[in-house]
């Protein structure tokens, strides 16, 4: 990485996160940006609704830019269907906005590929983009007894044979 780009971290943040969000980012989401970088990821937010947990996904790419040893997964775990479609749209349109910015998807090592972005949960269809290529950044958003049962090694619908792989994918 550049030298220009290492010094420019918080600036650059805050210009992507509102290319990609529409709006400046809150000073908790400053914050998590620089605990990302430092590796110091937390297990779980607890945040009031209306300020921007979906947000974790943007914070978590746009640290991985910057600090590649970051996990390549984030995997966003949620107790509803409806919170699990919402957060789909919004994985899909940061992907979507990641095109307007070359600069981004290089730091990312996507290469040609688009951001990885799949959705388990019940009633939905496994787009199975997480399980393509494991050396490339993915956003896995599901539901708790999806994510859950699959890190279990029991995925509802997966084979025996390809338990192993989602558990290991999601671990």
């Amino acid at each position: 990485m550049s030298m220009i780009i290492k010094n420019n971290q918080d600036e650059l943040f805050e210009d992507w996160f509102k290319v990609i969000t529409g709006f400046p980012s809150f000073r908790w989401q400053r914050r998590l940006f620089t605990r990302f970088l430092d590796e110091d990821v937390p297990a779980m937010l607890d945040l009031p609704t209306g300020l921007g947990k979906t947000s974790v996904m943007v914070i978590w790419l746009l640290a991985r830019a910057f600090n590649p040893t970051l996990p390549k997964r984030l995997v966003y775990v949620v107790d509803r269907r409806v919170v699990v479609d919402q957060a789909t749209e919004i994985a899909e349109s940061l992907r979507y906005k990641l095109q307007q910015l070359p600069d981004l998807h290089v730091l990312l090592q996507l290469g040609n590929e688009p951001l990885a972005v799949s959705t388990l949960r019940g009633q939905f269809v496994d787009n199975r983009q997480w399980l393509a290529d494991p050396t490339k950044p993915a956003i896995i958003i599901g539901t708790i007894d999806m994510i859950g049962s699959r890190l279990l090694f029991e995925g509802y619908g997966v084979s025996r044979n390809m338990r192993r792989y989602h558990a290991g994918f999601l671990a």
